[in-house]
């Protein structure tokens, strides 16, 4: 067996065989950075809200040093999660939307609502995977070209029955 064929028979088929895996684990993180706001909710964060009897059992003892709101002063998005929040039978909800009081609710606020107080915290952030702009781009690339690398000896096989025929006639 020459040099040749034994390059295009084992070993570019193997390095294809990498590439293509390699590439694999490339687009699909990739591929999902680039669509994952459309699918998911990334970006807006859980609040978990407390009924007013956990909130005075929490804080029956100590006087908190919390961030306290009145509801009215909370943005519409804000607004919207708290009372979903409250009607939730496990007491938390998405904030979709504006959250200008995000740091505040992240340390533990009290909101007073209805002339109860409901003690707020965000439970879960709920970021958005990040990848670099060129991950995509390049593990197409590489499963395209090792795919030709896979492809590589039935294609070198029709390439010496060519050059045979041709010497033959």
């Amino acid at each position: 067996m020459s040099d040749e064929s034994i390059l295009f028979t084992y070993i570019a088929p193997f390095v294809g065989v990498l590439l293509v895996a390699v590439g694999i684990g490339g687009a699909v993180p990739g591929g999902y950075a680039i669509i994952q706001d459309e699918i998911t909710t990334c970006n807006q964060p859980t609040i978990a809200v407390e009924g007013p009897e956990e909130t005075a059992q929490r804080f029956n003892t100590t006087n908190p040093e919390l961030a306290t709101f009145q509801f009215e002063e909370l943005s519409r998005s804000e607004q919207q999660a708290f009372v979903n929040a409250t009607e939730d039978p496990v007491g938390e909800a998405r904030v979709t939307g504006e959250f200008p009081n995000g740091n505040a609710f992240r340390n533990g606020s009290i909101v007073t609502y209805e002339g109860e107080q409901h003690y707020v915290t965000v439970v879960a952030e709920n970021p958005c995977f990040v990848a670099p702009e060129l991950q995509f781009p390049l593990g197409v690339f590489a499963i395209i070209f090792g795919l030709i690398g896979i492809l590589s000896p039935p294609i070198y096989r029709k390439l010496i029955e060519l050059e045979e025929r041709a010497n033959v006639e």
